[in-house]
């Protein structure tokens, strides 16, 4: 399968932007225990920066659960109570603007793999070029385990999840690494990590929750594995 390098100027735009290229409301994927209340997130920009004062209404698989105000750092929240497992759809609308959204819903105990974009994803050197073998590879880790992927450096998750679009990866969540709050947070939720991909760096924040991690080279606190058909094989 063709793999997308050379972008058209507002994909290039888009995938280095930490936001959004062409879109004033920004939805925030999540991940969820079923029975929490969680807060849904949309960022409201203007042209350059934040915006305040924006009135947000929330979807949740096509329902309208309400409207909010952003604040003045452009961001609205709406709570949420997830009351099933599985992946349910957010949208945030603002005006003519929308933007589309996923929570990832999982029982207490359950055992997440999250991969990094730009270090598990990317070919070293080379952004917006796919791994071999790495879109094969998800699909059969995701149908076994449920799959998280980090968005850890400058590009933007909305940025991220279009490459996955175009690159043809299946929809999975995108979550903010945040210099692994991200483990942190699932912690607090009662869940596991069942293994890691990604950088030194990811590998590292996470140590203290011991994960199987895997990378492509040698580093500390990690399995080397020699390509995304060997990882496939160490996540049966």
């Amino acid at each position: 399968m063709k793999t997308l390098v050379i972008f058209s100027l507002v994909n290039l735009l888009a995938f280095f932007s930490p936001g959004a290229a062409d879109a004033d409301v920004v939805a925030h994927d999540l991940v969820a225990v079923k029975g929490e209340e969680v807060m849904l997130r949309a960022d409201t920009k203007g042209l350059f920066f934040e915006k305040g004062g924006v009135l947000v209404e929330f979807f949740v698989d096509g329902k309208s659960i309400g409207k909010n105000l952003s604040g003045s750092g452009g961001v609205a929240l709406k709570p949420y109570r997830v009351l099933k497992t599985g992946v349910q759809r957010i949208k945030v609308k603002s005006g003519s603007d929308e933007d589309e959204g996923i929570i990832l819903s999982l029982l207490k105990g359950s055992k997440i793999v999250f991969v990094d974009i730009e270090s598990g994803l990317f070919v070293e050197g080379t952004p917006g070029r796919a791994k071999p073998g790495s879109r094969k590879a998800l699909k059969a880790i995701g149908s076994r385990y449920p799959l998280v992927l980090l968005q850890s450096g400058m590009i933007g998750a909305r940025a991220l999840k279009l490459w996955l679009q175009e690159n043809e990866y299946a929809e999975y969540t995108v979550v903010p690494w945040n210099g692994g709050a991200i483990f942190d947070e699932v912690n607090r939720k009662g869940l596991k990590i069942r293994a890691l991909v990604g950088g030194p760096h990811i590998i590292e924040s996470a140590r203290k929750y011991k994960p199987s991690a895997f990378w492509f080279d040698k580093v500390d606190n990690a399995e080397k594995v020699k390509d995304w058909e060997t990882l496939q094989k160490k996540l049966k």
